[in-house]
């Protein structure tokens, strides 16, 4: 099952492949979204991006735009946090469902929720690049921590065409590990050796 592990602080990122199933999008169009922010509105490049990674919601939004997705916020937060538009379950009938982005302001993360196809059936993958994996999740429970004020989870939804796969970069993928290194043999000086062997056949 596909899964990209965190790398420094680029959880945006890893959010949107972990959606998609796919490293398609990498940091150049991350980076390409924040200038475009920055041409459209003034806002500098800096509020949206950081050497790191650390992406904000608006260079999240704009970069699936950018790829022609349809994306929009699925609860409404006045004086209580509504869900608004088509429920998770109906989503999931959908094929244009690619699912949900997550902010979490709290802790300045981002995670998603996927649709995942097994034995003929749709189920929804909770994703969080920090974790050891994708999770399974009910899309009641889904729509409960979305709504919860103690998870805070900012819910974005994704629609559109499915993404061409990517394979994730070495340093994207947790499977991709370097072999282990051999030590580098070492052999003794001939004057060690000498020593050794004169110490060796020396009577008890």
């Amino acid at each position: 099952m596909f899964f990209v592990k965190q790398h420094t602080n680029q959880c945006g990122l890893h959010a949107i492949q972990n959606m998609f199933k796919s490293a398609a999008i990498t940091r150049t169009d991350m980076h390409t979204a924040c200038v475009k922010i920055e041409q459209q509105t003034g806002d500098p490049i800096a509020n949206h991006e950081s050497m790191g990674g650390d992406w904000s919601v608006s260079a999240i939004v704009t970069t699936l735009e950018l790829h022609g997705y349809h994306v929009h916020r699925a609860v409404k937060s006045r004086q209580c946090r509504t869900w608004c538009g088509d429920s998770l379950e109906t989503l999931l009938e959908n094929k244009l469902f690619r699912g949900l982005i997550l902010h979490q302001p709290a802790n300045r993360h981002f995670t998603c929720i996927r649709p995942e196809q097994i034995d003929g059936k749709t189920y929804l993958y909770y994703v969080d690049s920090q974790l050891s994996g994708p999770i399974r999740i009910a899309a009641k429970l889904a729509e409960q921590r979305c709504l919860s004020s103690t998870y805070s989870w900012e819910p974005y939804i994704v629609m559109g065409d499915s993404m061409e796969y990517v394979a994730p970069t070495h340093t994207e993928s947790p499977h991709c590990t370097d072999k282990p290194r051999e030590r580098p043999r070492v052999r003794p000086s001939e004057e060690f050796m000498k020593d050794w062997h004169d110490l060796a056949n020396q009577p008890n």
